[in-house]
């Protein structure tokens, strides 16, 4: 074989190694100019820069721009963040955009934002409206325990304020790990749990918020189904049946303000009276404000001291709240965030 011939050969090889190194690429991030923003799907965004006119769609990615000092930015967001009595005074200045899961598009396109920020798992309706007026949109939730770090690190990519991130995430993990850290020297039996969502009888499956918080603290969810609606539906006397050692419900911070009418209406409920957690009085309302979202470690405590009561009868989970508003200037709801209190 001539010279030439082998040189040529040599060059067909390195082209198509090169083809497969390429095709093995394909979930690194773009290499493009600007800022790669990872969303909480896994999947990628390119933005020219950081962005510094936002319009939030997401409570909980609200709630952690105020912590990563960028509420400033936020020049819209969805009412029921405004509505919010402790989360819409952090953006003064932002215009109504009308409803999360159907923002009002001629209302965005006026405010002129870089970025639209909203929940991953809940895209709006009009989401392909908005991204034909060119305003990208960013899926980052902050939402669920096991990704809020990876959130809240490409949250403060996003605002230009890494370090707030990482100093967050560092107080964050903390938390998790001083909690995991104690739970893996309890011999005791990790009880079973049933977890209600905010509709009577609505099951908290795998996957779910609570579902992932009461796998922190390694509890045994009753329902093993996994939960892609959060509105899966099971019977009183299936509930009787499973009698579980313990019983959560999630309800809103409104809600949560008739708590003990919530609490009676299970615990006469036809049947209910026999099942374990409620004779043994370990039935628990709890705040969505602080099972989902940024403050979702004094949830993961709350459900600590729900399971394991001796173990960290000296925990507070008010105290973890004040530090929490005291570190980020924030005023957050402590009290009336678990029925009964501990």
């Amino acid at each position: 074989m001539s010279a030439k011939r082998v040189l040529t050969l040599f060059c067909a090889v390195l082209l198509i190694l090169g083809a497969v190194m390429i095709a093995g690429c394909t979930t690194a991030p773009p290499q493009n100019e600007g800022i790669t923003v990872m969303q909480s799907d896994g999947t990628y965004v390119n933005l020219p820069h950081t962005a510094e006119r936002i319009v939030i769609l997401s409570s909980n990615a609200g709630e952690m721009l105020q912590i990563l000092g960028a509420a400033d930015k936020v020049v819209g967001a969805a009412d029921s963040i405004l509505s919010n009595e402790y989360i819409g005074p952090m953006f003064p200045n932002a215009a109504d955009t009308g409803k999360w899961n159907v923002p009002d598009l001629e209302t965005i396109i006026s405010l002129s934002p870089d970025v639209v920020i909203a929940y991953s798992s809940s895209k709006p309706n009009n989401a392909d409206a908005i991204k034909a007026a060119n305003i990208p949109i960013v899926y980052i939730d902050c939402y669920k325990p096991t990704t809020m770090c990876q959130d809240v690190r490409e949250l403060g990519k996003l605002v230009g304020n890494t370090e707030e991130a990482e100093a967050f995430c560092k107080y964050y993990e903390g938390v998790m790990d001083t909690l995991s850290s104690r739970i893996s020297n309890i011999s005791s039996e990790h009880p079973r749990v049933f977890c209600e969502g905010y509709t009577d009888y609505s099951a908290q499956g795998v996957g779910s918020g609570m579902d992932l918080l009461l796998n922190i603290v390694d509890g045994v969810n009753i329902i093993q189904e996994e939960d892609t609606s959060s509105s899966m539906k099971v019977s009183p006397e299936w509930i009787i049946d499973q009698n579980p050692p313990v019983y959560i419900k999630v309800a809103t911070h409104a809600n949560m303000a008739d708590a003990e009418n919530r609490y009676n209406a299970i615990t006469s409920r036809t049947g209910f009276s026999g099942i374990k957690a409620i004779a043994d009085n370990r039935l628990w309302l709890i705040d969505s404000g602080i099972t989902y979202g940024p403050r979702c470690f004094a949830g993961a405590a709350s459900f600590a001291k729900m399971l394991y009561p001796d173990e960290f009868k000296d925990l507070s989970v008010e105290d973890m709240l004040k530090d929490y508003n005291k570190r980020y200037s924030l005023n957050l709801p402590v009290e009336n965030t678990v029925y009964p209190k501990f």
